[in-house]
């Protein structure tokens, strides 16, 4: 398994360059200068990346859980970004930055774990998307479904769909071992606590609606 000594490989060379900053899960408006070759620098990382994490994997289900293994085993949640609104506005300003700078930082929010989770299989030739959605508020009777408060993946094996939240199996798991119960999750078990704001997403034969959900 590929962890720390990789990690800092990676860290070495993007230390070498500027950083650049947002929050949450949704990607803003501004874009930043010299954007084409960041995606550059970016692409060419994670692609490497990608490879020698996947190096000893010999199927796509292997390539796919290295990747995830590997994310939910290197990067942590960044409770200072959570917490900082204009640092979140200078990330979230595309994929690229975003990835960049969870690699750079070696934290993501939601969106951060999403991104990259999505971007590494993309690089092996798997297909796999960024959900973005709500999850259940037991803290609070009312909750505003306005805008999405999480996000997490699907990814496509075998010509099925799995549901995955690497934040959730890093946050209810440790740092040496992430709750994979939150790795090809059941849909069934997926949407008593997460709904994704394109129904589709819940993967179930019979998708229900917000409301359904709300009042679970």
């Amino acid at each position: 398994m590929i962890r720390k000594d990789l990690y800092s490989i990676f860290l070495f060379i993007l230390l070498g360059s500027t950083v650049y900053g947002q929050v949450g899960n949704i990607i803003g408006k501004r874009e930043s200068r010299n954007t084409h070759t960041k995606k550059n620098e970016t692409t060419h990382l994670t692609k490497k990346l990608a490879k020698a994490i996947t190096k000893n994997s010999h199927s796509d289900s292997e390539k796919v859980y290295a990747i995830y293994l590997w994310i939910a085993t290197n990067i942590v949640y960044d409770n200072q970004l959570h917490l900082n609104t204009n640092l979140q506005k200078k990330i979230y300003v595309s994929e690229e930055n975003v990835i960049r700078n969870v690699l750079q930082r070696r934290m993501a929010l939601c969106g951060g774990f999403a991104f990259l989770f999505k971007d590494l299989c993309g690089k092996v030739g798997i297909s796999a998307e960024v959900v973005h959605g709500f999850t259940k508020n037991y803290s609070s009777g009312n909750q505003d479904y306005k805008k999405p408060t999480h996000t997490w993946n699907a990814v496509k094996l075998n010509g099925k769909w799995q549901l995955l939240d690497i934040t959730w199996a890093v946050g209810y798991g440790t740092p040496e071992k992430p709750d994979d119960f939150w790795y090809f999750t059941k849909p069934t078990d997926f949407i008593l606590s997460h709904y994704p704001e394109n129904p589709s997403w819940t993967l179930l034969d019979k998708s229900i609606s917000l409301s359904d959900f709300d009042n679970r």
